[in-house]
């Protein structure tokens, strides 16, 4: 099939891509390999920040200014002000679709605190803004004509003498691989912290397919080392909570009921404070019983029904016991400040993408900013783009080398469990390359990671089954995590400092002599990859003139 225009991934960034490039007048579609309500953005549950109530004191240089501290360095400052400066015009067009965020009585949009911000910007549905936001585009989207194609897994990017060409594809209800040609491509699917599966927020699908597809393609990644920690989530499942509890007044105490923490620091600090606490031997709680029940059932209800769901506790009178678990993946495909990537006509946007928003630690609230900014600019883009060629020829051998792949994989003996492999991968990662990191204990993740890929090629579907075996897909996103696990842990190895989410114990200083630039990794050849950090000769001259002007 032929689409002007494909978006893979549907959360707020594919929605947005998706809405815009169609309202250009194109033909477009969105891949979605499962349910669009799955997706990070709809699990972002705090809310959107925006400069909105000037009254409060607030302004967007506040807002840089807080994002750019939060950050640790490595800010791409220009795309800040830009997103920033748009925020509020965000916010309006995102209700004026029928996003319903909160208001007072008289109508004024309500704003509460979040972790790192000197001001309370952050717009909200109670304690489900995420998934607000993201059923309002969806249904924006169909109202729009907009192709959603559920149950299709993306696979890799076709090209033709070089230049994209389209995408393969699976068919997870037949087992199907198909082509779908495209003149520009918007990739939109997600970040990566699923890896560390039993330690994420995340679901199981957030394995960094897109991103190991892009690494595929020979486009260049960036901050692989940067994963965020959340700092609350249950410690029975993993599971968020929001830190719109802690916006909304919840405190961090231990098992003697101390509070030992600032819960409004930035995430990267205040994982490291509980994760700390708990190596002492304590257990850390989520205390809500001195908030009123109103603001529990009004502004809370997603923690209430979860703790009481997932942990049996009812946060109006107990304690809820929480663990820091991965949660947010900084990193990924390399972008221009328009969404282009090193691939002519491939853009890339959301939380697949590094934009240079979040430098080396996030503030929360902002990553749904950020889907949405990019979002938009990338559908515009690829529909500029889109504009400027015309469809290329669809190398069938690219199609005929998928099938091939997954019938092998369909077809073969298996020899492991892939549940065992990937919870024990991720078991690896939370131990090794988590909260804290070691030279030590990341040679060890990546001697873990190199012997599960010798074992990979062992995986086949038990089932036989062609209609929607969830073996299949579940093969090939560990296939796909391993890749992104090899490059996080060989790119945090050679980052030799603390900076931000990536702390290493046995350098424990930041070193902006020689690590004040960004990462990158390319794939020179099959399981080759090499790691670079740019402008390291500029950045060592800057630091000079800094110290010699004593900045």
């Amino acid at each position: 099939m032929l689409y002007d225009v494909i978006v893979v991934g549907s959360g707020i960034s594919g929605l947005y891509s998706a809405l815009y490039a169609k309202k250009a007048g194109f033909n477009v579609a969105v891949l979605t390999q499962s349910n669009p309500f799955r997706s990070n953005s709809a699990v972002a549950s705090g809310g959107i920040n925006a400069v909105i109530n000037i009254a409060e004191l607030d302004s967007v240089a506040r807002h840089v200014s807080d994002t750019v501290e939060g950050a640790d360095g490595l800010s791409h400052l220009q795309n800040i002000e830009k997103m920033f400066e748009e925020a509020p015009n965000i916010v309006k067009e995102l209700s004026e679709m029928g996003v319903g965020f909160d208001e007072d009585a008289e109508g004024n949009l309500e704003q509460r605190p979040f972790g790192g911000a000197s001001a309370n910007r952050t717009c909200y549905i109670a304690d489900r803004t995420g998934a607000s936001i993201v059923q309002t585009l969806l249904v924006k989207c169909r109202d729009e004509g907009v192709h959603i194609l559920s149950n299709h897994k993306f696979l890799n990017i076709t090209q033709y003498n070089g230049k994209l060409s389209g995408v393969t594809v699976l068919r997870r209800h037949n087992t199907q691989v198909i082509a779908l040609a495209c003149k520009s491509l918007v990739l939109a699917g997600g970040g990566y912290a699923g890896i560390y599966r039993g330690h994420s927020t995340n679901s199981q699908e957030s394995s960094g397919d897109v991103i190991a597809a892009a690494l595929r393609a020979h486009m260049r990644l960036s901050n692989m080392e940067f994963v965020q920690f959340h700092p609350t989530t249950l410690a029975s499942t993993g599971a968020l909570i929001s830190e719109a509890a802690r916006g909304e007044g919840a405190i961090l105490v231990d098992e003697t009921q101390e509070r030992f923490t600032d819960e409004l620091q930035t995430r990267d600090k205040l994982s490291r404070a509980i994760t700390t606490h708990m190596l002492k031997g304590h257990k850390v709680y989520l205390d809500f019983r001195h908030l009123d029940e109103k603001v529990i059932e009004t502004k809370l209800p997603s923690a209430q029904k979860m703790a009481l769901n997932a942990a049996g506790v009812d946060i109006r009178t107990e304690l809820l016991e929480i663990t820091p678990s991965a949660h947010y993946s900084i990193g990924g495909i390399w972008t221009r400040e328009d969404t282009s990537t090193d691939m002519p006509f491939v853009f890339a946007c959301g939380e697949c993408a590094v934009t240079g928003v979040h430098g080396a630690n996030r503030l929360g609230g902002n990553s749904l900013l950020e889907g949405a900014y990019f979002g938009r600019l990338a559908g515009r883009e690829a529909a500029r783009a889109a504009l400027k060629r015309d469809f290329q020829p669809v190398d069938y051998a690219d199609v005929n080398k998928e099938m091939r792949r997954v019938e092998l994989i369909v077809e073969g003996e298996s020899h492991f469990n892939i549940n065992a492999m990937r919870k024990n991968l991720g078991e690896s990662l939370f131990r090794n390359a988590g909260v804290f990191r070691s030279e030590s204990t990341l040679a060890d993740a990546l001697e873990y990671i190199h012997y599960l890929m010798k074992r990979s090629y062992g995986l086949h579907c038990v089932n036989k089954e062609r209609h929607n075996n969830v073996e299949l897909p579940a093969i090939l996103e560990f296939q796909n995590a391993l890749t992104i696990a090899e490059a996080m842990v060989v790119t945090a190895m050679q980052r030799k400092e603390s900076r931000g989410v990536h702390y290493r114990e046995d350098y424990p200083m930041r070193d902006d002599r020689h690590f004040d630039s960004a990462s990158y990794v390319l794939q020179l050849q099959y399981n080759y990859m090499r790691v670079s950090f740019e402008n390291a000769v500029q950045n060592n001259l800057w630091y000079n003139i800094k110290k010699a002007l004593g900045l």
